[in-house]
């Protein structure tokens, strides 16, 4: 239960906790409640000169959010994120930033599509995320994650809300594609019914990617998300979701020697390896300290404060 200093201010606070390298934010809240620790880490383990992850989305839920659905027409949160990468938390992330990188400039004014479309607004009106919310970005920098990065982001919270964030979801930009990203269909459970910890651990192969069928696949420089000015230039398609078809040819990879093992459709091309896991329970003192420690992310707790 929030304390009631916040009772004045708000009847559904939002809480944002955010963490970078050594940076820690932290809250208070009284508790009674054991204290859950998640650590969720993203490692890009394709070959050198591979293709590149998006900065990884993840929200915690319980099991009614559907992220994508394959042979349907993507949510305008899906195509955000398949062709350019966006997710809405990218201007209210602490350490999150686009100076000195292509896209420096790139403001709440100018992205691709309104803030109040993405996949972070989405997720927050949920019904999947009644009683609370948890989402956030993991990345290792503002471009994602290049073949060989890691990065890792923990986040807290009671045991009373483990029936509401049982199952976990996450969505990543695939680079160099027009419209392909990796992301779970259906909702990992990481909770039992009855609360114990099942964790996820897996590997994503190049076959388990997903074309978003908003954009042509054509790869050219021109449509490809490569700085700000070629946010969103791509021509629609007016597809639906399937498996990923395969490249038009091999320009991508010989253009530039970033992406010269960067074709992920030859067999058993690893991506990506995904885990979470449980760093520790214990029974927090009367007054708990709820915060993020990691490289890098957002941490979103939503509680619903009665009336005085």
């Amino acid at each position: 239960m929030m304390t009631s200093q916040y009772r004045p201010l708000f009847k559904t606070p939002t809480i944002i906790i955010a963490a970078i390298a050594a940076l820690t934010s932290t809250i208070t809240m009284k508790s009674a409640a054991q204290a859950i620790t998640l650590n969720l880490s993203v490692e890009n383990l394709g070959p050198e000169n591979g293709a590149v992850l998006s900065p990884v989305w993840f929200g915690l839920h319980d099991g009614s959010f559907d992220t994508f659905n394959p042979g349907s027409p993507a949510s305008s949160a899906i195509e955000a994120i398949a062709e350019d990468g966006i997710t809405g938390l990218e201007f209210n992330t602490p350490g999150f930033s686009f100076d000195n990188t292509p896209f420096e400039g790139l403001n709440p004014n100018n992205t691709p599509i309104p803030l109040s479309s993405t996949i972070a607004n989405l997720f927050t009106q949920s019904s999947a995320t009644t009683n609370s919310v948890i989402q956030g970005k993991i990345f290792a920098s503002a471009l994602g994650f290049f073949p060989g990065d890691t990065a890792a982001v923990t986040i807290n919270f009671d045991d009373s809300l483990i029936a509401n964030n049982r199952f976990f979801s996450y969505v990543s930009m695939l680079i160099p594609t027009n419209d392909g990203f990796i992301s779970n269909d259906e909702p990992i459970e990481i909770f039992d019914a009855e609360g114990n910890f099942i964790g996820a651990d897996f590997i994503v192969l190049g076959s388990d990617v997903w074309d978003a069928g908003t954009e042509i696949n054509d790869e050219s420089l021109s449509s490809l998300p490569f700085s700000l000015e070629i946010l969103a230039q791509g021509e629609e398609e007016n597809g639906v979701i399937e498996k990923f078809p395969g490249f038009t040819g091999d320009e991508i990879f010989s253009f530039n020697p970033a992406f010269t093992n960067a074709d992920f459709t030859v067999e058993g091309y690893q991506l990506a390896r995904i885990r979470v896991t449980q760093v520790s329970k214990s029974v927090p003192e009367p007054v708990t300290t709820i915060g993020l420690f990691t490289l890098g992310g957002l941490f979103m707790l939503r509680r619903r404060v009665s009336r005085t």
